[in-house]
């Protein structure tokens, strides 16, 4: 079985576009290389003003598969009827796949509330398209992304010491 990274997706596949450029490295095991302040400033300016999904999911570092792992009770995604242990296959047409990073990232970055977004997804054998309205992102979730990450910055300052 290849390794697996839980990747907190709550709000919609974006935290990576959330972070400074170079700082989506930080869910692929690398520190975040801006200082702790910038980053979050830069998170919490980015994410608020993201559009949300509302999932978390388990991606398989080999292969790039994501398949949900839970759907936010209230999100979009639970309206959509997007189901834990769905794969998400292609979003708005482009098959999410590591080839595909750099414009799925590009479409990601353009996310807003209200905006409706496609996902084709796997579910039982059976492809589904689920079309779904982002929304902003509730306070409670932003926090907890947030907070998560910066105990990722301090964990890494400490153990500098």
């Amino acid at each position: 079985m290849s390794h697996r990274t839980k990747l907190l997706l709550g709000l919609g596949l974006a935290i990576a576009s959330a972070l400074p450029a170079a700082a989506g490295e930080s869910y692929s095991g690398k520190k975040c290389p801006e200082p702790t302040q910038v980053c979050l400033d830069h998170m919490a300016t980015r994410m608020k003003n993201s559009g949300w999904v509302g999932v978390e999911l388990d991606v398989d570092e080999k292969s790039g598969v994501m398949t949900v792992n839970k759907v936010i009770p209230g999100s979009p995604a639970e309206a959509a009827g997007i189901q834990t242990k769905d794969v998400l296959y292609a979003l708005n047409g482009v098959r999410i796949a590591k080839e595909n990073d750099s414009e799925l990232m590009k479409a990601r970055k353009e996310w807003k509330p209200g905006q409706a977004v496609t996902y084709t997804i796997k579910r039982n054998g059976t492809d589904r398209q689920v079309t779904l309205t982002l929304a902003p992102m509730p306070a409670d979730v932003l926090a907890r992304y947030i907070g998560q990450h910066m105990l990722e910055h301090a964990n890494v300052e400490v153990a500098t010491k």
